[in-house]
């Protein structure tokens, strides 16, 4: 009937930071769950170190596993003595009690302290959707879950800028390369507080979106969420591949050129225009 019972639940604690660590907790058992399920499935190896080319250390850095299609993350956790309702709380199974994720590659989520609050998984083969995220929480919040910070603030610091790209995996990959600077959003349009916790560390801000229309508005958008915190934005373009993953795949000096090569926001959304359509008309066509 959609009424949460938990408030009644004489075993759920009651204290708001108490409820936060029973779920750093369960997330921590998770965690481990499927770092233990992806050692028994060849299938899941296979796709994360032969196809997607991540190898055991950063595997290990990053806390990657995999959710196994019978997935009993479930059962272990009750086991643990946390009750459905925590569980549910948590976002690791859905409104039925049914398991939240199956078959699927397992990212962990983590705040800028690295502790876990969420986790997105990516479909190993056929499947919709291609990513799943963990749902709000009391600890996950998408629109300020800046993926990768924990791990990228140093670098960040260092180089005096940080690169935001679309995708998880953009990310790990290019961690992996010894390129450390680069965060993502979580799954989520950008928002003017991952911009807040980027700016804490730099005011420079260098975006590697699509570029097709999709990505010019992701970018006009950012231009004005910028404006009131005073970043700097600039746009860093790449040419033979479809994100960064698969240009570092290929090539990794490629790579850090194009972080090298960046233009500024505004610029760069006038020239994509100029580029897409006829500036001689009033119509454009």
């Amino acid at each position: 009937a959609g009424v949460d019972l938990s408030q009644y639940d004489s075993r759920a604690p009651k204290d708001l930071s108490a409820r936060k660590n029973r779920i750093l907790e369960m997330n921590n058992h998770a965690l481990n769950y499927f770092q233990r399920e992806m050692l028994k499935s060849k299938e899941a190896q296979d796709y994360i170190s032969g196809q997607r080319k991540i190898n055991k250390e950063t595997v290990m850095k990053w806390g990657i596993g995999y959710a196994p299609a019978d997935s009993k993350l479930k059962n272990l956790l009750l086991r643990q003595k946390f009750t459905e309702a925590e569980i549910r709380e948590a976002g690791l199974i859905g409104g039925r009690g049914g398991e939240m994720f199956r078959s699927r590659m397992m990212i962990p989520l983590r705040d800028g302290q690295g502790q876990v609050v969420g986790f997105t998984g990516r479909i190993i083969g056929d499947g919709e959707p291609k990513y799943l995220n963990t749902p709000a929480t009391i600890l996950y919040d998408k629109g300020r879950q800046v993926f990768g910070l924990n791990f990228a603030k140093q670098a960040i610091r260092a180089n005096d800028f940080s690169v935001l790209v679309e995708g998880n995996l953009d990310v790990i990959s290019s961690h992996q390369v010894g390129v450390e600077n680069v965060v993502a959003c979580a799954g989520t349009a950008l928002t003017s507080n991952h911009l807040k916790s980027l700016s804490r560390l730099s005011r420079n801000v260098r975006l590697c979106f699509d570029g097709d229309k999709a990505g010019i508005a992701a970018t006009e958008r950012a231009i004005g969420l910028a404006e009131p915190i005073e970043l700097k934005l600039s746009v860093v373009t790449i040419k033979g591949a479809k994100d960064p993953d698969e240009l570092i795949q290929s090539d990794v000096e490629e790579w850090r050129m194009a972080l090298d090569d960046h233009s500024p926001a505004v610029e760069w959304v006038i020239k994509r225009y100029a580029e897409m359509e006829d500036l001689k008309s009033a119509d454009g066509i």
